[in-house]
């Protein structure tokens, strides 16, 4: 069985889960990256900062990988 066939039923199962459970509000956000460029947004700003920083922290890592590779 592939990676990919096993992260996508993982996902598929864990979203099933979560509907059957319940519980409170759902959050989500995301992660544009267009370059060196991030753009995040999120359902509320705490989620937006937190793909921020985490788009943010991705480009500053693969600048350093080209500077220490390239």
């Amino acid at each position: 069985m592939g990676l990919g066939l096993l992260l996508l039923l993982a996902g598929t199962f864990l979203i099933l889960m979560g509907m059957l459970k319940g519980g409170g509000p759902a959050e989500g956000g995301g992660l544009i990256l267009i370059g060196p460029f991030p753009i995040a947004f999120g359902t509320t700003e705490k989620i937006a900062k937190t793909m921020l920083a985490l788009g943010v922290a991705i480009v500053t890592f693969f600048i350093v990988l080209h500077l220490l590779l390239g």
